[in-house]
């Protein structure tokens, strides 16, 4: 035989080997499985839903339901281990300490499969039964045989209960040892604090308010300020140290503490120029509620040579456009222009003439602003997004009335398959051949973006063109594709129950999605040899939501199936489109919805736009986790649930998703039900929302958007209205889904708003 021929051999008998070993492995899972487990009946499925509640850190209907589960006789004896480990958490949480411990004595089992878990519930147990010197020994211990595991929350609590138990100079010492180990996960003012009040019960004052003034100096934002300023007052600071204070409030985002320590240095006189940026900037850009003052602010800092100069200026130009002085607008920019074209850089060159034409628009003369900016572009088409700045010629020659101008201009863009360009394009020109009277043209250009472009804000905006101009029946037809049925998976259905995957099920029923990270990535080797690579993969799609991961097979179905989306989905390419378009997190994401009003649909679009699924990212903001919070914002968010918290609790899923739909839930009520500007405000603030929908009174919807001053802002909302419109399309029932449709691309709609939230 050639050696050709025997390789082809050899792998033949390589394919059958596996298919007989695939066979067989199927054949002992069939044959271990039981059928009612099989169905999803029994205490599996009791334990998913209680485990369901207590992710969501609801512990009293955890408790419930694991009470009524364990009342009558549970014969799987793996299931009641489980139980007890959960309800003695739930009891714990609860401060049950009694009920906690008696559970916990009957959860012994867990040790073997979880030994770093076991251990960490038996801290919370022994604290809820009051014994917190227990507590602090068992911790302590946990420490050093497991570093990694919930390390940031193991130091915390342990410094915590060290703070009580004492020594207070050994406590003492003990939080300052941890200051420097993580700003990102450890709560550094909180540990300063610890440490001074440690060192002021040992009688170290002068230790103590040095470390007083270390968290005035370094932390100014922190919960415990006023704590810092009883023992070392403002007025003791240097003028120096005051202003270092202001600057670092600024770069935290705290601006309303930011604002008051620089009116006392504004006051003082004490570098105006700087001082004079930071108020600016506060008053018009941040909480955006002293436009006039900004302009006398940034008067101060905007002579050359100024730390700030550069920025100062543009902003003052803005400021000027935005009180209605367009001359003295237009001026500022030119000077602008004329101290740093050279030396700026081409994409800020751009920015500063695209501000100036833009404060001649917002002052009523937009052809002029589309003839400036159209020479400017044509002579620089380089160095920046060209064609995204081309399109405000266009766009301000649409509202100044030349019709065939702008449709001329648009040609350039429609051919982009980005529907932010090409979809914007397009739809733009439908628009004014519209205005020019030429309706069938516009039908065509409409219906074009609809079939070429589905399901995105344009195509959406035009859908609606056409119902309105009676052209609704030349839509595609919407299939009912909630009627394709959206199950989560029984991971477990058909595996074995013996061995490393009945472990893996055990822990994937105690609540504890960081548990089952490490207890997969430590069975990976050995289950791959048990269930097989396929299955093990399948596995691990199907333990998505309890491992609190969505991001890697998101990315994956995106990779698969990018192209179906070029279509409307249908029945036979839906399960591809839910792929890209998951129920991610959904335990947390349905149970926040429902609590605080916002649509469960609404929290995966913004999810999606901020962080593609993936609970690790920061920007640079920083706004941190899947919904892309800030530390400012978290903070006053948990304080209003009167909750705990750390900066790294926005890197878990489940803290993540309840604030942030907290926070959604109350602009959606801020802005009486208006979504498009609770989506908008995520982004920009309210207080840009409250601004611009009081400049834009009596404007269109689709205008009104589009005129939107922030490129950020303005991109953001229309990615997020895409996203939910196929969220819509392929989950939601149509009556439902057509009133949210509506309500997220108006016909009309209202310049109100109520006070809160206003950060």
């Amino acid at each position: 035989m050639s050696k050709t021929g025997s390789q082809q051999s050899n792998g033949k008998s390589t394919m059958v080997r596996r298919w007989l070993a695939a066979a067989l492995t199927a054949a002992v899972a069939l044959a271990v499985a039981p059928a009612a487990d099989a169905a999803g009946k029994g205490p599996w499925r009791q334990l998913q839903a209680a485990s369901r509640a207590f992710r969501v850190g609801d512990h009293a209907a955890a408790r419930k339901a694991l009470e009524a589960m364990l009342a009558g006789k549970v014969a799987d004896k793996d299931a009641a281990s489980a139980a007890h480990f959960m309800l003695a958490r739930s009891c714990a949480a609860l401060g049950d300490g009694p009920a906690a411990t008696s559970a916990f004595a009957k959860a012994s089992a867990i040790r073997k499969l979880t030994p770093q878990a076991y251990a960490f519930a038996e801290v919370e147990v022994l604290a809820a039964a009051g014994k917190k010197k227990e507590a602090h020994d068992a911790l302590g211990a946990l420490r050093k045989r497991w570093p990694k595991y919930r390390w940031a929350q193991a130091d915390l609590t342990w410094s915590r209960l060290y703070e009580e138990l004492g020594p207070p100079e050994a406590s003492a010492a003990a939080a300052l040892g941890l200051y420097d180990k993580s700003h990102l996960h450890l709560p550094q003012d909180e540990l300063l604090a610890r440490a001074a009040r440690g060192y002021e019960k040992a009688g170290q004052k002068d230790r103590a308010l040095g470390l007083w003034k270390k968290l005035l100096m370094r932390h100014p934002e922190s919960a415990y300020i006023d704590q810092a300023i009883a023992r070392v007052p403002l007025t003791s600071l240097s003028i120096e140290e005051r202003f270092d204070r202001a600057e670092l409030l600024f770069k935290r985002r705290d601006y309303e503490r930011c604002r008051a320590e620089s009116l006392y240095l504004w006051e003082k006189n004490y570098k105006r120029s700087s001082i004079g940026y930071l108020l600016g900037k506060i008053g018009s850009e941040r909480l955006r509620d002293d436009y006039a003052g900004a302009k006398t602010y940034f008067e101060a800092a905007i002579g050359a040579g100024g730390p700030y100069a550069m920025y100062a200026l543009a902003s003052y130009g803005i400021v000027l456009g935005k009180l209605g002085k367009v001359k003295e607008a237009v001026a500022a920019f030119d000077q602008w222009l004329a101290r740093y074209s050279k030396s700026a850089g081409m994409k800020r060159v751009n920015e500063a003439m695209y501000d100036r034409c833009r404060a001649i628009h917002i002052g009523g003369d937009s052809l002029a602003a589309a003839k400036e900016y159209e020479a400017f572009l044509l002579r620089h088409q380089s160095g920046f997004d060209w064609g995204k700045y081309w399109w405000f010629v266009a766009f301000w020659n649409y509202q100044g009335g030349e019709y065939d101008k702008a449709i001329q201009q648009m040609a350039r863009l429609r051919g982009s398959s980005n529907p932010l360009v090409g979809g914007k394009a397009r739809y733009w020109t439908g628009k004014a051949q519209e205005k020019k009277g030429d309706v069938a043209a516009a039908k065509k250009t409409m219906l074009a973006l609809v079939n070429g472009m589905p399901l995105n804000y344009y195509s959406g905006l035009a859908e609606n063109w056409l119902v309105d101009h009676g052209f609704g029946k030349a839509l595609p037809k919407r299939p009912d594709l909630s009627k394709v049925a959206w199950k989560v998976p029984d991971p477990f259905s058909g595996i074995p129950h013996q061995g490393p995957a009945q472990e893996l099920r055990i822990i994937a029923h105690l609540g504890e999605f960081d548990t089952l990270r490490d207890a997969l990535g430590d069975r990976m080797r050995k289950l791959r040899k048990q269930i097989g690579a396929d299955r093990l993969d399948r596995l691990e799609s199907d333990l998505s939501d309890g491992l609190e991961d969505f991001a890697r097979d998101r990315g994956r179905a995106l990779s698969r199936h990018r192209k179906v989306l070029r279509k409307w989905p249908t029945r036979q390419t839906v399960q591809a489109w839910r792929g890209i378009y998951p129920r991610a997190y959904a335990t947390h994401t349905k149970w926040a919805a429902d609590r605080f009003g916002a649509p469960e649909w609404m929290v995966y679009a913004h999810m999606l736009q901020e962080s593609r699924y993936k609970p690790w990212m920061i920007s640079g903001a920083p706004a941190y986790g899947l919904l892309e919070l800030l530390d400012r914002t978290a903070r006053r968010l948990a304080a209003e649930q009167k909750e705990d918290y750390q900066l790294w609790m926005l890197m878990v899923p489940g803290h993540n998703v309840r604030w942030g739909t907290q926070y959604l839930g109350a602009l959606v009520a801020k802005f009486e039900g208006q979504i498009p500007f609770a989506i908008a405000s995520y982004n920009g603030g309210p207080m840009l929302l409250e601004y611009h929908m009081q400049e834009s009174r009596g404007k269109d919807f689709d205008v009104m958007i589009d005129d939107m001053g922030p490129h950020e802002c303005r991109n953001y909302v229309r990615m997020v209205i895409g996203h939910f419109l196929r969220y819509l399309a392929i989950y939601e029932k149509p009556a439902k889904a057509k009133a949210l449709r509506d309500k997220l691309l108006p016909r009309s709609w209202r310049p109100e708003w109520k006070k809160h939230p206003d950060y």
